[in-house]
């Protein structure tokens, strides 16, 4: 079992999302080669985007259960605010990318669509979250600034 994380930080899991990512544009390269090997790389990719996932919500969790909060409140903001841009952008290439395989779905297209319609709904969950703490942890601003 892996140890609660100490750090309220987007690193907690962005190595397992960039392996993740990795394997997804290897297997882009391999399907534009027309190597049949490409489906090969999906699984791990996914994998790995659900390993995130998990650390995700595992951060997620610390975050919520500090008892710190209030002095920590620029670093979990931040770490809602950046992990909402993380996410959303796969969500969308995710999501582009199965679109723009269905006209190639003779042609291994089918993977694709099996792969990044799910993966797509799956980067949703940590996005939503992400609102969410964003909403919740929302810094003050200073009035005095707006004069």
């Amino acid at each position: 079992m892996l140890k609660q994380p100490n750090r309220i930080s987007i690193f907690n899991y962005c190595f397992p999302l960039g392996v993740s990512e990795v394997f997804f544009l290897s297997s882009f390269y391999l399907s534009i080669l027309d190597v049949s090997l490409f489906a090969l790389a999906l699984p791990f990719s996914a994998l790995f985007l659900m390993f995130s996932l998990y650390l995700f919500l595992r951060t997620h969790k610390t975050a919520k259960s500090l008892p710190n909060q209030e002095e920590r409140r620029r670093e979990i903001h931040a770490f809602y605010h950046q992990s909402f841009g993380i996410f959303t952008i796969i969500f969308f290439v995710l999501l582009f990318a199965a679109l723009a395989y269905i006209p190639l779905l003779e042609n291994g297209g089918h993977f694709y669509l099996l792969y990044c319609f799910p993966m797509a709904l799956l980067c949703l969950i940590p996005s939503i979250v992400s609102y969410k703490g964003m909403k919740s942890y929302k810094l003050e601003t200073d009035s005095s600034l707006n004069v």
